[in-house]
This record gives structure tokens, sequence and C-alpha cells, in this order.
């Protein structure tokens, strides 16, 4: 999934060139990394991007050996719920048994190899009935090591398989972005993760979840896919995108399922959501400054700056980010990072992006 604005990482996401196509950890773009970490498993042939259409040429550029067939292309951007299902059409019209993973491609993930084999497991237990005989539909989940507050938490339930390595649990309940005092519970308890936001699951199952509780997008996926790699299927797509209402898989899927099961991962993870995230999947210490090209520090710290052609320098300050793309400059409170959004659309109201 390569199709958002990344608008909390203004002003260097901008919607001509958002974050997916950023280099922000490690030299390569984010979605050349994302790519990059499933080519050991996964050929190139049964990758496939959903973008929005403006992102087409920009993509290829970053993936070129990319099928141009694989580029699947929305009219829209209404959050990951239609991506999904426009995405598992199309592979449903070469294979109707598959299984896929579900990647944003703006996610940061240490210990890769670690990574493909959990995507294994998930694999397997995608393809295990439950006992009430439907598919099970797998998200991974990241022990927390902190009480955060801007990620969505899963509770697990009752262990329903184990291997050596890892475990599958039957999903309680899902809790969106809680506040701190919540978040320290959470912590505290140990039966909770964050939502990684990355799903395996069988092509069907995932249809026959939008089947149950979402009946009135289900009612166009067969015009959908009959019209796929036809004149007509653009056309199809536009009036489907233009009747539903944006929204994310968890909340209107995942939360809902009787079917949802989760493996607790611990590789190191990050969906890089806002400066303050890339702080801290960066950061080792919490007073030192974490900088991005030149600059100096005099009595500061906890401050992330990430500057370009012109030195950046912090005095007396601390847990600030400072960011300059030569064209704008951000300063904000770390803790406000969340924020920058509405700075995006302040800016937007302005006509000044």
């Amino acid at each position: 999934m390569a199709g958002g604005e990344g608008k909390r990482f203004w002003p260097l996401s901008r919607r001509d060139n958002p974050k997916q196509f950023l280099s922000l950890v490690g030299g390569r773009s984010m979605i050349r990394s994302t790519v990059d970490r499933v080519l050991p498993l996964i050929p190139i042939e049964n990758v496939f991007i959903v973008t929005l259409e403006r992102y087409a040429d920009e993509t290829l550029r970053h993936i070129p050996e990319l099928p141009k067939a694989n580029l699947i292309l929305e009219p829209d951007g209404k959050n990951t719920a239609p991506a999904i299902a426009f995405g598992t059409l199309k592979i449903k019209k070469l294979d109707s048994n598959a299984v896929t993973v579900v990647l944003p491609a703006d996610h940061v993930i240490g210990e890769e190899d670690v990574f493909r084999d959990v995507l294994l497991f998930g694999e397997k237990m995608a393809n295990r009935r439950l006992p009430n005989g439907d598919f099970p539909l797998v998200t991974l989940g990241i022990r927390p090591n902190r009480p955060e507050t801007g990620y969505g938490y899963i509770k697990e339930a009752e262990v329903i398989e184990s291997s050596e390595k890892y475990q599958a649990k039957m999903v309680q309940k899902f809790t969106e972005k809680p506040d701190l005092k919540t978040a320290l519970q959470f912590l505290d308890e140990g039966r909770y993760y964050w939502n990684s936001g990355i799903f395996v699951w069988r092509v069907s199952s995932i249809l026959e979840a939008f089947r149950r509780l979402l009946p009135e997008w289900y009612k166009f996926f067969d015009k959908i896919l009959s019209d796929i790699n036809t004149l007509e299927e653009r056309a199809a797509l536009v009036e489907f995108y233009k009747q539903i209402e944006p929204g994310p898989i968890d909340k209107l899927i995942l939360e809902r399922s009787q079917n949802t099961i989760v493996i607790p991962v611990d590789f190191p993870w990050s969906d890089l959501g806002s400066w303050q995230a890339l702080d801290e999947f960066l950061r080792t210490g919490v007073e030192e400054n974490v900088f991005f090209g030149e600059g100096v520090s005099i009595d500061s710290s906890g401050c992330f700056v990430f500057g370009g052609n012109r030195p950046i320098a912090i005095v007396g300050v601390r847990d600030l980010v400072v960011v300059d793309s030569g064209d704008a400059v951000l300063v904000i409170d770390k803790q406000k990072a969340q924020d920058v959004k509405r700075v995006v659309e302040a800016l937007e109201k302005k006509g000044e992006m």
C-alpha cells in the first residue's frame, strides 16, 4: 500500500513527493526498502503495489523491475480498506487461492530475516481453519517497549497455535491510540501489542469478511472483478470509490470480525507515522541530539535535526524537531509531532502548499 501523502512528514513529504518515496533510513526510499524486504521470499512478479494514479510513474522509477500490470492504481485515496479491496480483487483475478501479505510502504523493520520467517508462519496460520470452520485474518502485533500513545493496540485472547518460535492468538479487542495512563496500564498488563498494520490472509478470507461486514461495498465487487483488465475497469472502480466512505481496514473489518488472530513479534519496527516516530527509531540515548546533515548543538539535548545543504544550529533547547527542506522550515516540540498534519491543512487553506 503506497498511496498516502505522509502529511506528518512535512516539509519533506509533499503531495507530489510523499513519504514512501523519501529516503529517511538506510539510504533507500521507503517503498524500495519495503519491496527489497520481501524479495528473498516473494518474487517480483508476485509483488503488487496499490497507489494513486498520480504516483504511477514515480512508483515505477523506484521499482523499475515491477511488471507494469502489477501497479494497481486507485482513482482516489480513501484509506486502507478500499485499497485492500481493490488490490485483493486484482489478485483474485489471477489466483483465487492466493495468500496475500499486506504491507504499508512506509514502515521501517529491523531483523529482516526474522520478519520473513514470521510471514511464513503467518501464511501457515492463514491456511489453518479456526474452530468455527473459517480461515483467519492474521495481523502481526509488536511487543511494546514503551507506553506509546500514537499507535493502536491489540489485546490477545487464547492461544490457538504454537511453534518453536511463534504463537498465534485470538484477538480479544482493539484499542485506538490510548492516553498515557491507559498505555501504561497496557504495558504493565503485558497482553497488549502495537497494531503493526501488517496482515496475512487468503484472498477468499478477506473477501468473505467484506461480504459479511460491508455488504454495501461487496455489491460492487462482482462488477469490478468482471471488468478488471478491460476498458471498463476504471469506470467500475470510479463508481465504487464514489459510493463509499473512506476508512481503515482495522476499523471496518478486523475489529468487527470474529476471525482475527494476532502473532506477537519482537523485531525492531516503526510505522514512521511522524518525525517523533523516526526520532524514537533512530535514538540510542534520551539526551543525545540526532542530526541529519550539517549542524551544531550547544547546551541542547533530545533534539532531532534534519537538514539539507545549510548548517543548523540549536542552542539552549531540548526535545525539538527541526527540519529544513530547502524551501520550508519546521520547528516543533517533539511531543506535538502529530500536529504537523494541522500545519499542512492550514497551509492548504491558505493556498501555500
